[in-house]
């Protein structure tokens, strides 16, 4: 299964809303992403577990050092984001 599908499968379960940032769709379609589908599920509901009431959830990347080309995904809850 492809990240997408996997985002989408989880925010119709759990009833979340997802915000990709830029990166994060950037890297995922460059195929930079190092976190698999399953993993990135696992961080959105780890979040999930912690906070229960999470109704939007924000999806950045980030980078192991400066030398590295490839991306690490990580997951916040962001109940500031807006529908």
């Amino acid at each position: 299964m492809d990240i997408y599908s996997k985002l989408s499968e989880i925010k119709s379960n759990h009833k979340i809303k997802l915000s990709e940032g830029k990166d994060f769709t950037q890297a995922v379609s460059d195929g930079r992403m190092l976190d698999s589908p399953d993993c990135i599920a696992d961080k959105i509901i780890l979040i999930l577990k912690h906070y229960p009431n999470s109704e939007y959830i924000s999806l950045a990347t980030y980078e192991s050092d400066e030398t590295s080309d490839h991306k690490f995904c990580y997951a916040i809850a962001a109940p500031h984001l807006s529908s």
